[in-house]
């Protein structure tokens, strides 16, 4: 049975909706009829994050992609008629997870024992290293040993395959990997085991179908971008609005060289 370190101290008159990180299977292990030797491993946060970053970062080129598709060369060349376009790199999704085991401690612990070991003193001894190995199986690869460096020295660049994985944030769900972590552990025992860690994650979205090895994956994305277009529809003031479609008619319309129209 699963641990749980979700806090009870705090008695709120709602139940709180958490964020999930779910670690897909890795296709190249799946059998012929679908299954897989391991799940899904799912974290749940124990805390929803404070705040939540995502950003985007590209840069204008004019020039056109050879190696693309049909499709995209049609996109590009309307690009380059406006002047350029934007080569982005995928959405990033900042956030801070943190995991604090003393609740569970002080109240010994509210499972089954843990490979034989009371519930009480599993709590104890294993603190928040059970949170932060999953963070770091997602983030690694599950069971994946990487090749040494050709030198051994610390900015020897290691190639690794993160798990793909859903990060569900309420309603949305973003198919990606894990990036970069920074891990401060804060608190220990007298055994120098962590009861408490704050983790710093950076989340890569999967946006390109091409990229995404996963079915899972590839079917997250395109149910969000049905999702975005859905909302985007609510917050779109244009329709009906024959104002609107005045107003922008006349700010793009020609106009002579004395500013008249």
């Amino acid at each position: 049975m699963p641990r749980s370190l979700e806090p009870t101290q705090i008695a709120l008159p709602y139940e709180l909706s958490r964020g999930l990180l779910i670690g897909l299977p890795n296709p190249a292990a799946r059998h012929k009829d679908g299954s897989y030797d391991s799940g899904y491993e799912t974290l749940r946060f124990q805390y929803n994050p404070e705040t939540i970053t995502r950003s985007r970062t590209g840069q204008w080129e004019r020039k056109l992609d050879k190696k693309t598709d049909k499709a995209a060369q049609e996109q590009q060349a309307i690009a380059a008629a406006r002047g350029g376009a934007i080569k982005s790199k995928s959405e990033v999704i900042s956030f801070k997870l943190i995991f604090d085991a003393a609740e569970l401690i002080l109240r010994g612990g509210d499972t089954e024992g843990i490979m034989g070991i009371d519930a009480g003193q599993a709590a104890f001894s294993m603190g928040v290293l059970p949170e932060l190995a999953l963070l770091e199986r997602y983030a690694l690869g599950p069971d994946q040993m990487p090749d040494p460096p050709k030198k051994d020295n610390e900015f020897a660049i290691v190639s690794l395959a993160p798990t793909e994985a859903l990060l569900l944030l309420g309603p949305r769900t973003f198919p990606g990997v894990i990036t970069q972590m920074n891990i401060v552990e804060q608190r220990f025992t007298p055994d120098l085991v962590p009861i408490r860690a704050e983790v710093d994650v950076r989340f890569r979205i999967l946006e390109a179908r091409a990229i995404a090895v996963s079915k899972d994956t590839q079917k997250a994305f395109e149910e969000l971008i049905s999702q975005r277009k859905e909302w985007a529809a609510v917050a779109d003031m244009s329709a009906g609005k024959k104002d609107l479609y005045n107003a922008v008619s006349a700010a793009v319309a020609p106009r002579s060289r004395n500013g008249t129209s």
